[in-house]
Formats: structure tokens, sequence, C-alpha cells
């Protein structure tokens, strides 16, 4: 139906090569459906997320892309255990980061535990990219 948004799917393996699969994947997706404009942090977002399943899970994952007519809502399943949660860093510190980027470029994020492991997910706000601020 006109209107109803367009889902994407894709599996990759728990490789730090991953990431750079999964950026391509979320930017031909976006394109496809005319939302290039929220591709840059589509991308840096999906980017940190990939990048954590593999460092934490290590598992195969799988990304989910749905384009909704006023969200982007992003899904990256893996099959380890536990929750995805937000550590304070140090400002100096070379890692950690990931989280606080989702928590504060997304509408919203968190962590989903199934039987078959976790998913972390966040939304993008399309509605406030088709009627941008005006100054």
């Amino acid at each position: 139906m006109p209107g109803m948004g367009s889902e994407a799917r894709a599996t990759f393996p728990g490789v730090p090569e991953s990431a750079g699969r999964a950026r391509r994947f979320v930017t031909g997706a976006l394109a496809e459906a005319g939302r290039a404009e929220v591709t840059e942090i589509a991308v840096l977002l999906v980017s940190e997320l990939v990048s954590n399943a593999v460092l934490h899970a290590g598992t195969e994952l799988e990304l989910v892309v749905r384009i909704l007519p006023d969200r982007l809502a992003v899904e990256v399943h893996d099959h380890g255990g536990g929750r995805a949660i937000r550590r304070k860093y140090s400002n100096l510190s070379g890692t950690g980061r990931g989280l606080m980027l989702v928590e504060e470029l997304a509408r919203d994020w968190g962590t989903v535990v199934t039987d078959a492991g976790k998913f972390v997910w966040f939304e993008l706000d399309l509605a406030a990219a088709d009627h941008p601020v005006k100054g």
C-alpha cells in the first residue's frame, strides 16, 4: 500500500568488516526509498551498533531497516546475551562512545532481549526531515 513504508533485511557475519557492509546496505535502502536526507546519521548509528555486536557478541547478526512515513526504524540482532547498556567513560577513553552517540542522535533507542539473543534498535524522525526548520 502506498505510504506504508518499506523494509530491508540483511545478514552479516560477526566480523569487523560487517560494519562497512552494513553502512553500504543502509545507504542503498535509504536511497532506494528516496530518504537519503538521513543517511549520514543513520549510517553512523548503524556502524556503532554493528561494531558493538561484533565486539561483544561475535555472532552472525541481522540488520533490519524499516522506512516508515514518519520515521526510520533500525534493528541490529545478534545471538549474544545481555543488554546493550550505555556506560560512562572518561573523555580520554578510546572506546565506549557508540551508545552515547545513539542516545544523543536518535529519536529513541533501546535493547530487547529475545530467546535467540538480543537486538538493539533506534529510530530517526523522518517527518522533521520533510519540514526543515527555517531560520
